[in-house]
C-alpha cells in the first residue's frame, strides 16, 4: 500500500463515528480478519484481530475514541490506516485519492461527491406537493454539510425554506444540513392559486385514493366517495379546490366527445429533476449530479365520469322530462326547461353545474331522439324544433333569453294561425284573443318573477353562506399563518438541537480523549507510585544502614579516642625514660 498514514486527527465526526460502530459490531477476531483486508498486504490476523477486541472489553465492552484505537500496543500507523480505510468502506486500491482528493499532504475535500434524490409520494396524484430530499456523501458514505446543491424542474416549482425565507423557482440552490441532507417541496399549482386550507382540503381526499391503482374502474367506490364529499354544504375548501382544477380541464374532459376513455386510463404527467453539487456562491462546474424521473397522475376526468354517474342514478333526469312532456301545445317546452333548471339548480359547485348541464344536453337528445308520437302536433314541433336548442342556455338561476323569446313567438304564432283557420278576424274576437294572449303573458310574468325570485333568494342564501366561509377562511388563514410561524421557529429549533447535537458529539470526542489521557496519566502515576514504594523500601534500607554506620562510627571514634589517649600516654611514658637516662 502507499506510504502514507492515517493519524487520529484526519478524520471528521462523522468518520470517527463510523469507525467506531465498525470495531464496536464486530463479534469475533475471525471477523475482523476477514473484513480488513489490503490487495497484495498481509492480513491483519486473528491475534492481532483478538488483540482490538481483548482492548475494546478493557474499555468496558466499547471504544469510544479513535486514539484508544491507535494506542493498542502492536497497532502502528500502517495497521491503524488499513482498520479505518475498511471501516469507512474506501476501496484499498484508491482510498487515498478518495479520502484526500489525491493529494496526501491536503486536508478532506469536496472531491468523490455522491448526490442522491429521494421523492415522496411516488407516483402522487395531481395537486399532492412532492417531499423532496437532496442527500450528499462522499465514496466512504460519510454525510457531508454544507454544500451547495442546485436542483431544477421541468414542471412544477421546487419551494425550499431558509429560516423564514421561502425560496421558490424552477430552480434553488440549497445546503445540506449536518446529516448531509436538505428538503424541499415539489408542487405544481393550477393557474388560480389555491388557499392553504383548500389544498389542505384537497391533500387530504386525494391521500384516500391509491396511487397504485393501474386504472381509474379499480377505485370506483373511492371516486364515488369523494362525489359525495363534494356535494356536502360544509365541504365548501374541497369544493372549490376542485372546481379550480377541474376548469382548467374543462374543455378536454367535460366537453370531450369520448369521455369514456377517463375510466380506462390515467392521464400522466412527469418530469425529470435534477440536483448539482456546486459551488457555495450556487455556480461553478458540477461536482456530482443525481436525476430522477417524477409522475403525477391525473384523477380529474374518472371523478368526472363517477361524478355523472352518480348524478344520473340520484335524480332520474330522463324521467322528468318524460312526465314533463305530456303537456298540450308549446307550452310543453316551459314544463321540461322547468325540470331542467331545477336539476342544474340542485348541482354544488361549478364542476357538478357543468357536468349538470351535459347531461341535461343528452337527456334531451335522447327525448329529441325518442319517440314522440304519444304527444300532440303542437307539443311535438316545439320540442323537435325548439327544446334541444333552448336546453343548452338553462342556468341555475335562468332559462335563458332565447327560450323565453321562442315561447312566446311560438305561443302567439299558435294562436294566430287558430283564429285564421276559424275565419273570427272580427275586432270582438281579436280583443278576446289580445285579452287571452295579456292573460297567458301575465302568467308567465309571475312564474318568471316568482323563479326570479327563487333565485334571488339562493343567490341571497349562498352569498351568506359564502360571507360566513370566507370570515372562516379568514381564521384559517390567520391559524395557518401563525402555524406557519410556528412550523418555522421548530425548524429553527430543530436546526439547532442538530448544531447542540454536534457540539455534543465533539465534546463527547474530546471528552474521550481527554478519558484516553487520563487513563495514560493514570497509568504512568501507577508507575510513579510503583517505582516511589520501591525508592521508598530502598531509602529505608539506606536509612537502616545509615544507623548502623552511625553507630559503627561513633563506636570506631571511641576508640579512636582511646587509642590517642593511649598514645599521649604512651608518648610521656617514653619522654620520661628518656629524660632520666641523660641524667
Amino acid at each position: 500500500m502507499p506510504i502514507v498514514y492515517l493519524e487520529p486527527g484526519d478524520f471528521n465526526t462523522f468518520q470517527v463515528q463510523r469507525i467506531l460502530d465498525f470495531l464496536n459490531r464486530a463479534t469475533s477476531a475471525r471477523q475482523l480478519d476477514r473484513d480488513i483486508e489490503f490487495p497484495g498486504e498481509p492480513d491483519i490476523g486473528v491475534r492481532l484481530g483478538q488483540r482490538l477486541l481483548d482492548a475494546r472489553e478493557a474499555l468496558g465492552g466499547r471504544f469510544t475514541d479513535i486514539a484508544q484505537v491507535r494506542a493498542i500496543r502492536l497497532i502502528g500507523p500502517e495497521r491503524f490506516t488499513e482498520i479505518c480505510v475498511a471501516a469507512l468502506g474506501l476501496d484499498p486500491r484508491r482510498w487515498v485519492e478518495l479520502f484526500f482528493g489525491a493529494n496526501p499532504m491536503a486536508t478532506p475535500t469536496e472531491t468523490g461527491l455522491g448526490v442522491s434524490l429521494d421523492v415522496l409520494p411516488q407516483p402522487a396524484w395531481r395537486g399532492q406537493p412532492l417531499a423532496v430530499t437532496v442527500r450528499v456523501r462522499d465514496h466512504g458514505g460519510t454525510p457531508r454539510a454544507g454544500v451547495a446543491v442546485t436542483v431544477q424542474t421541468g414542471i412544477g416549482r421546487l419551494v425550499y425554506m431558509f429560516g423564514f425565507t421561502r425560496i421558490e423557482g424552477a430552480a434553488v440552490t440549497v445546503l445540506t444540513g449536518g446529516d448531509g441532507a436538505a428538503r424541499l417541496e415539489l408542487v405544481t399549482p393550477p393557474r388560480e392559486p389555491l388557499s392553504d386550507v383548500q389544498q389542505a382540503a384537497l391533500e387530504f381526499a386525494l391521500t384516500r385514493l391509491d396511487a397504485t391503482a393501474t386504472d381509474p374502474l379499480k377505485l370506483e367506490a373511492e371516486f364515488r366517495a369523494l362525489a359525495a364529499d363534494y356535494a356536502l354544504e360544509r365541504n365548501y375548501n374541497l369544493r372549490r379546490a376542485i372546481d379550480i382544477h377541474v376548469r382548467e380541464f374543462r374543455e378536454t374532459m367535460i366537453e370531450s366527445l369520448n369521455p369514456g376513455r377517463w375510466r380506462l386510463e390515467w392521464p400522466v404527467d412527469s418530469a425529470l429533476l435534477q440536483a448539482d453539487a456546486v459551488d457555495a456562491d450556487g455556480g461553478g462546474s458540477s461536482a456530482a449530479r443525481a436525476v430522477r424521473t417524477v409522475a403525477w397522475k391525473n384523477w380529474i376526468g374518472a371523478w368526472l365520469e363517477f361524478h355523472a354517474d352518480a348524478l344520473r342514478e340520484g335524480t332520474q333526469l330522463a324521467d322528468a322530462f318524460a312526465g314533463a312532456a305530456g303537456g298540450k301545445g308549446a307550452a310543453v317546452i316551459g314544463d321540461l326547461l322547468l325540470e331542467a333548471r331545477r336539476f342544474v339548480a340542485l348541482q354544488p359547485g361549478r364542476a357538478a353545474e357543468w357536468l349538470g348541464t351535459r347531461e341535461i344536453a343528452a337527456a334531451a337528445r335522447d327525448l329529441v331522439g325518442g319517440d314522440l308520437e304519444r304527444l300532440d302536433p303542437a307539443a311535438r314541433a316545439a320540442v323537435l324544433t325548439e327544446f334541444e336548442v333552448a336546453a343548452g342556455g338553462v342556468r341555475p338561476t335562468t332559462f335563458g333569453s332565447y327560450t323565453l323569446v321562442a315561447h312566446a313567438s311560438a305561443d302567439l304564432s299558435e294562436r294566430i294561425n287558430a283564429v285564421e283557420a276559424a275565419g273570427k278576424l272580427d275586432a270582438e274576437h281579436l280583443r278576446g284573443v289580445l285579452a287571452d294572449i295579456d292573460q297567458r303573458a301575465a302568467l308567465m310574468d309571475e312564474r318568471a318573477r316568482g323563479i326570479e325570485a327563487l333565485a334571488e333568494s339562493v343567490r341571497r342564501d349562498r352569498l351568506a353562506v359564502d360571507e360566513q366561509l370566507t370570515r372562516l377562511d379568514t381564521r384559517i388563514d390567520q391559524f395557518d399563518t401563525q402555524f406557519g410561524q410556528f412550523t418555522t421557529q421548530i425548524g429553527q429549533f430543530n436546526n439547532q438541537i442538530g448544531q447542540f447535537n454536534t457540539q455534543i458529539t465533539q465534546f463527547n470526542t474530546q471528552l474521550g480523549q481527554f478519558g484516553t489521557q487520563l487513563n495514560q496519566f493514570n497509568t504512568r502515576v501507577a508507575q510513579f507510585d510503583s517505582q516511589f514504594s520501591q525508592f521508598s523500601t530502598n531509602l529505608t534500607r539506606f536509612n537502616a544502614d545509615l544507623a548502623t554506620f552511625n553507630t559503627n562510627r561513633t563506636a570506631l571514634t571511641t576508640r579512636i579516642d582511646g587509642l590517642q589517649s593511649d598514645l599521649q600516654t604512651v608518648r610521656l611514658d617514653v619522654r620520661n625514660l628518656g629524660g632520666g637516662g641523660i641524667r
